[in-house]
């Protein structure tokens, strides 16, 4: 059993306590607890709110009021000091909303103490059982740690306050859905049938893209998304993100798999330094066994960090087709990139072997991070899979494809299972990306003129493409072509003022024309404006420098 931290500790003894004080308003003795471990984490601005709303509660207590009294000395709020006997007597008289209970749940979720969080929102819903809010926290909650059939009782309380038909249309899809989670797949199939012929008229209204959408896994990092289609259908894609994704975005191939009747599995993460290490092949199963079989086909999807997951996760799920674009984890510490310095590796560092899939694979062989990994690892685990080669196609793959036109094509392939075609090479005239990756290749060799004819081609096939704007002038710096450097960073600037690079390439061609002045000048108006770690080192370099 893992050892409980000091704070873990401490929040877990709050918990207790407030569970056996079995009422929804806070005891005195925990306002005070839960103050002191805020400190603790340093949060002091709401531990003084929490001393604050005791004393709205219990505006009598001696030990409340020593409690804050003692906090406003310490942090020198000679203000909180003045105003305490009139704030206590204005929120006695206000009576506002209780924030106890929402900051004692945050601390819980940051710990991950799950089941802990779940004991005190079942508390507090015994004496406001019709409370929505506290309903669906309960809901999200079981299904985060995969208790998929405890939450039925739940979505039907929320039924019984629905207060419109399309409220009630989505709850019964819901219902449907973790019908199918819990693998009792009659009553889903019954539930979905209900939902097409009760509410057929209000279904393309509440439904624009013909999804319902449940979070059926989060562990506060990484989580699962379950799209289900609304009408009939036995085909589902996991879908897995790519190295610029998070769950704030749709997920990958949203546009095109919402066209394409299926319904998607999508694992997602919360911030862009989570390479998924918190969730291993088992933790993956163990959330889609009982779903898995209700579907005839089955597909996995992704590129970069998430053509690496739809291998490594992907084949987890029984009889799945796997197509992967240059897959790679960024945290590898042999074949990963700059984040392998600074993140843990904990999956192991070979795909285990796997000769009964036949995953497709694409990649650029000429690409020098993906090449070494795919050939002396990824071909190994999967010796049977089939390996498709896109010269000069880069890491970003899907783009190439598409700029090509013929990314929807092989999806469609893909989920027909029929098989995917060599295409023409000479396709690759369209792609702004083939241009951008052969100019680099030719920039590398000091081929600088044919470098820059190729950055001019990509810029003019993708006129607002930031990674072909940057490299024209990127290749001018080289050339010492500094004045139309300045006019195309400019440019650049115009289409993209919230990248920090082109401020940056822009001070570099000011410092290459020898007006250092100038150069400091744009970095400090684009800081202002901007948050860049790189952008405030670059200042303070050339800071230096005039020094």
């Amino acid at each position: 059993m893992t050892k409980l931290s000091s704070t873990e500790n401490f929040v877990d003894q709050i918990v207790k306590q407030e569970l056996g004080h079995k009422k929804t308003i806070p005891s005195k003795k925990g306002y005070i607890q839960l103050s002191n471990l805020l400190k603790e984490l340093n949060q002091p601005k709401d531990a003084m709110h929490v001393l604050q709303e005791g004393l709205q509660l219990y505006p009598t207590s001696i030990q409340l009021h020593h409690a804050i009294w003692t906090f406003y000395s310490k942090h020198n709020i000679q203000n909180g000091k003045l105003k305490h006997i009139p704030r206590t007597i204005k929120r006695c008289l206000q009576k506002r909303p209780i924030g106890f209970f929402n900051l004692l749940e945050n601390i819980l979720l940051k710990k991950h103490l799950y089941v802990t969080y779940l004991s005190l929102i079942k508390m507090r819903l015994q004496e406001n059982p019709h409370q929505i809010d506290l309903l669906s926290k309960v809901i999200q909650q079981l299904l985060n740690i995969g208790y998929f059939e405890e939450t039925i009782p739940y979505f039907e309380t929320l039924k019984t306050l629905a207060k419109d038909s399309k409220s009630l249309a989505r709850l019964n899809m819901k219902i449907g859905m973790v019908h199918i989670l819990s693998g009792k797949f009659e009553e889903a199939e019954k539930q979905f049938s209900y939902c097409r012929e009760e509410f057929s008229n209000i279904l393309s209204d509440i439904y624009p893209d013909n999804f319902e959408k449940l979070v059926i896994f989060n562990n506060g990092e990484s989580s699962i998304e379950y799209y289900k289609y609304i009408y009939p259908t036995k085909s589902v894609v996991a879908t897995f993100d790519a190295i610029d994704k998070t769950d704030k975005d749709k997920p990958f191939a949203y546009k095109i798999l919402k066209k394409q009747a299926v319904d998607l599995i999508s694992l997602r993460r919360r911030t862009l330094k989570n390479y998924h290490q918190d969730i291993s092949r088992e933790d993956y199963y163990e959330v889609i066994k009982k779903f898995a079989p209700y579907y005839d086909k089955k597909f996995a999807y992704g590129t970069s960090l998430g053509g690496y997951n739809a291998l490594f996760l992907g084949s987890m799920i029984p009889d799945c087709k796997i197509i992967a674009m240059a897959p790679r984890n960024p945290a590898h510490p042999i074949y990963g990139t700059k984040e392998r310095k600074t993140t843990k590796f904990i999956h192991p560092l070979s795909h285990p072997i796997n000769k009964d899939i036949q995953p497709i694979v694409f990649f650029d062989p000429k690409e020098k991070i993906d090449n070494p990994y795919i050939t002396k690892e990824i071909m190994q685990s999967y010796p049977n899979g089939v390996y498709k080669e896109f010269y000069c196609a880069g890491h970003r793959v899907p783009t190439y494809l598409r700029e090509t036109g013929v990314l929807k094509e092989i999806v469609s392939l893909f989920l027909e299972e029929k098989p995917i075609p060599d295409y023409d090479r000479k396709l690759h005239r369209k792609s702004a990306e083939y241009h951008r990756v052969l100019g680099i290749h030719c920039r590398r060799h000091n081929k600088l003129r044919w470098a820059l004819d190729l950055a001019n081609k990509s810029v003019e096939l993708a006129p607002k493409y930031d990674r072909s704007l940057a490299l024209r002038i990127e290749i001018l710096q080289k050339l010492k072509r500094y004045d139309e450097c300045i006019a195309y960073a400019n440019e650049a600037i115009e289409i993209h003022p919230e990248l920090a690079k082109f401020y940056i390439l822009l001070a570099d061609a000011y410092e290459g024309k020898g007006n250092l002045i100038k150069a400091i000048e744009v970095l400090k108006s684009a800081n202002k404006k901007i948050k860049s770690g790189k952008l405030k080192e670059k200042l303070n370099t050339m800071k230096k420098q005039i020094k």
